[in-house]
């Protein structure tokens, strides 16, 4: 892991206000984006409406994830300790893998969606939804590269802007694209099965499409080429560089492949198994939780990705390394705790803001979910010291613990118990989740002197 002596401590307190509030604006900025729309489509297309998107989301997130939570972390965590050309070098490798492994999961995507296995029934999206996902996916893949070259290069300001335009882009899809009404059939169903696909959600994937691949662009534009890139220069010494380079950035596969597929796999059944157990309506409130929760654990995310993971990737191998952990902990977990408090008990008017009074759920099932959502946020703490270490296996190992063992509680019966048995359910896996984090820390060697 690349080390910088010279930087400051990662324990220490930014020097500019701008610092500790950009994380935050990154956070708002998607959560307001994603909360109009979720309105947006339940007012247009009902319960039926905010699962499809769902459902479409969690496939974009199969192609993407693969590549954000491998590829990408590793390009932001190499990026903070490096020097400008070094970033580049890393930028321009970490887009034509990227390029590649996202092409490969679409691919594989587009196969399933023309195969006669009876997938998308399961899923409850026709099959070219499954198609449009997967070409999606590969421009949002770039155009995710490009942000996390941006978060290593701590262009807290830049990123800012780029997440308040892909919420406008959001926005301004769900709430003008045609055909936003769902058929009554399928509002009224309580199977999961093919359902007519909803142009409102192909508007959202093609145009977040559309920007990611607008950002790329921008930024290879943006970045100045390497040495060895320049007419003249060794093209030997670029292409050892490019080899160092993928070498580096390939040691994130491992978790990339886990957190990428499993996860949204995960998510993708959970929500099938709950409408195929309870109902769609059951499913669009288990999102909806999962959206509220979102206000709070994605701000941690945010502040944890921008701000620490670059610092723990600088404090690894060092003496500040127990003191950016400690720093961490105490910035998103306490935060976490009351935020997810003062949402229980404001519980009917921030569901009924932000989805309606239909989608409001029980007090015991919202109280279950929200402590398993603040034990997500506790496990994401030696997550992220894992990223830092670089121990992709590692955390290809503990994300077994997490949205899988979710997604195999729902299916051993859960999912047809009730939302409460759904909350307990998710409860249990980021107790578990948690806990195999902590003990895969522990089991890291002492940093070397």
């Amino acid at each position: 892991m690349p080390r910088a002596a010279e930087a400051p401590g990662p324990g220490a307190r930014p020097g500019r206000p701008a610092r500790l509030l950009a994380p935050l604006g990154i956070a708002l900025a998607g959560l307001l984006g994603r909360s109009a729309v979720d309105k947006l489509l339940a007012l247009r297309a009902g319960a039926a409406g905010v699962v499809a998107w769902g459902q479409m989301s969690s496939l974009l997130d199969l192609v993407v994830g693969v590549v954000a939570a491998g590829i990408g972390s590793g390009l932001a965590v190499l990026a903070a300790g490096s020097d400008a050309p070094r970033r580049a070098v890393l930028l321009r490798s970490a887009l034509r893998l990227g390029g590649a492994l996202s092409a490969a999961v679409a691919t594989l995507l587009c196969c399933v969606a023309a195969g006669p296995a009876p997938w998308a029934a399961a899923i409850g999206l026709p099959p070219g939804d499954l198609v449009l996902a997967g070409v999606a996916g590969v421009a949002l893949s770039l155009g995710s590269l490009a942000g996390s070259y941006w978060l290593g290069a701590q262009r807290l300001r830049l990123q800012l802007l780029l997440a308040l335009l892909g919420a406008g882009v959001g926005v301004l899809a769900a709430g003008f694209a045609p055909g936003g009404q769902a058929p009554q059939a399928v509002q009224a169903a309580h199977a999961v099965h093919v359902v007519r696909g909803l142009p409102v959600v192909r508007w959202l994937a093609g145009a977040q499409a559309l920007l990611s691949l607008a950002v790329a662009a921008w930024t290879l534009r943006a970045v100045p080429h390497a040495p060895g890139a320049d007419r003249g220069a060794d093209p030997g010494a670029d292409r050892v560089a490019d080899r160092r380079a993928r070498g580096e950035l390939l040691r994130y596969l491992p978790a990339g492949l886990a957190l990428g597929v499993l996860g949204p796999a995960s998510m993708l059944a959970a929500r099938a198994l709950t409408a195929q157990g309870l109902s769609w309506q059951a499913a669009a409130s288990l999102q909806a939780l999962w959206r509220v929760s979102d206000w709070v654990s994605s701000i941690a995310a945010s502040v944890l990705s921008v701000l620490y993971l670059p610092r723990l990737g600088r404090a690894w191998g060092t003496a500040r390394w127990a003191e950016a952990l400690r720093a961490a902990a105490l910035a998103v977990v306490p935060a976490s705790a009351l935020a997810f408090g003062l949402l229980l008990l404001l519980r009917l008017p921030v569901f009924e803001a932000l989805y309606g009074s239909r989608f409001v759920p029980g007090a015991g099932a919202t109280a279950l979910f929200f402590a398993g959502s603040l034990l997500r946020v506790a496990a994401w703490v030696p997550l992220f010291a894992l990223y830092a270490q670089g121990r992709a296996r590692a955390i290809a190992l503990g994300e077994l613990a997490s949205l899988p063992l979710f997604a195999a509680l729902l299916a051993a019966g859960a999912a047809r118990a009730g939302l409460a048995w759904i909350g307990a359910a998710w409860l249990l896996s980021y107790a578990a989740y948690a806990g195999v984090n902590l003990l895969l820390l522990r089991a890291a060697r002492p940093p070397r002197s």
